[in-house]
C-alpha cells in the first residue's frame, strides 16, 4: 500500500509563513493499492481538495471511491462539500460514516443555505452511505479493523491491512481512560506504521485536559511499547511553527527513533 499524506493539521486550517513547510491543510489521507490500484481515503478535512483535483484530472469516473471518516468533527469532514468527484457524473463516492450516535445525514447541512451554494440533492454525484461499527470489515477489497478511540463525541481508530504489512490510523485520541488504551494497544501491536495525533506538547497537555488529544512524548512511548516499525505524528496544533515540529520530531526519536512528523505530500509504502 502506498499511503500518501493531503492533511496533516487539526482543528482548523491555518497558514503562516513559518508553517507552510509540513502543510496546513486538515485530516486526509490516501491509500493506494499499488497492484490493483483500490483507493481508500480516510477523512475529509480540508486536505480532500487537493486529492479530488487529482482524481478529477486522472479518472473517468469509473473509480470506486471509498471515503471512510474517523469522526465528525469540523476538520475532518470540511472538505467534502469541496471535493470535485461529486460535481461530475460517474461512481459516486461512497462516504463510511461511524457510527457513533450520529449519521451521515447530519452533514447535510453542510450544504444547505447559508452554509453553502450547492444543495445536497444537486450534487451530479450525491456520496452512497454506509455505517461503519466497531469490529470487523471490508471497503473496496481493504481489510479493515475497527477501534474506538477516547474523543469527546467519539472516534475510531483503523487497522488497515495490506500485502506488505498492517497501517494503524489513530488520530484524536486522548491517552487516560484505560480500557480504551489497552485495547489500542493490542489492536497497533506489531504494526509496521502508525499514524497518531500528536497536537500538543506534554507542557500544553496539561491544561487541554479532556480536549481528545495526545502529545508526541505519548505517540512515541506507545509506538515503541507496540514494536511498531514506524511513527507518524499527526494532526499537529494549527500555526505550530515547521522549526517546532523539527523540534519535536528530533525529540520523539529520542524516545523511538523510526518517527517522522508528517508533512503534506509525504508518502511511504506499507
Amino acid at each position: 500500500m502506498r499511503v500518501r499524506f493531503w492533511g496533516v493539521r487539526g482543528s482548523v486550517p491555518y497558514a503562516t509563513s513559518a508553517s507552510i513547510g509540513h502543510g496546513c491543510n486538515t485530516p486526509c489521507i490516501e491509500i493506494v493499492d499499488e497492484t490493483s490500484g483500490r483507493l481508500l481515503v480516510l477523512d475529509a478535512g480540508s486536505g480532500i481538495v487537493g486529492l479530488g483535483e487529482q482524481i478529477a484530472a486522472a479518472d473517468s469516473g469509473g473509480r470506486e471511491l471509498p471515503i471512510l471518516l474517523t469522526h465528525y468533527h469540523w476538520d475532518h469532514v470540511q472538505g467534502l462539500p469541496f471535493f470535485a468527484p461529486l460535481y461530475r457524473q460517474g461512481v459516486a463516492p461512497t462516504v463510511w460514516a461511524p457510527a457513533l450516535g450520529r449519521t451521515f445525514a447530519d452533514l447535510e447541512t453542510m450544504f444547505e443555505a447559508p452554509f453553502f451554494p450547492v444543495p445536497y440533492d444537486r450534487l451530479p454525484s450525491r456520496p452512497v452511505i454506509s455505517m461503519v461499527a466497531a469490529g470487523e470489515t471490508v471497503i473496496n477489497g481493504f481489510e479493515i479493523g475497527v477501534q474506538r478511540l477516547n474523543h469527546p463525541g467519539g472516534a475510531f481508530a483503523y487497522r488497515i491491512r495490506g500485502a506488505g504489512g498492517v497501517l494503524v490510523y489513530a488520530t484524536d485520541h486522548e491517552f487516560g481512560d484505560t480500557a480504551i488504551d489497552t485495547q489500542l494497544a493490542a489492536f497497533a501491536t506489531g504494526a509496521s506504521a502508525v499514524i497518531m495525533d500528536a497536537h500538543f506538547t506534554p507542557d500544553e497537555l496539561t491544561t487541554h485536559k479532556g480536549w481528545g488529544h495526545g502529545d508526541w512524548s505519548q505517540c512515541a512511548q506507545f509506538a515503541s511499547a507496540c514494536n511498531a516499525g514506524h511513527l507518524w505524528l499527526f494532526h499537529h496544533k494549527p500555526g505550530r511553527t515547521d522549526e517546532a515540529l523539527q523540534a519535536i520530531e528530533a525529540q520523539a526519536r529520542q524516545l523511538f527513533p523510526a518517527t517522522d512528523a508528517a508533512g503534506e505530500g509525504d508518502s511511504f509504502t506499507v
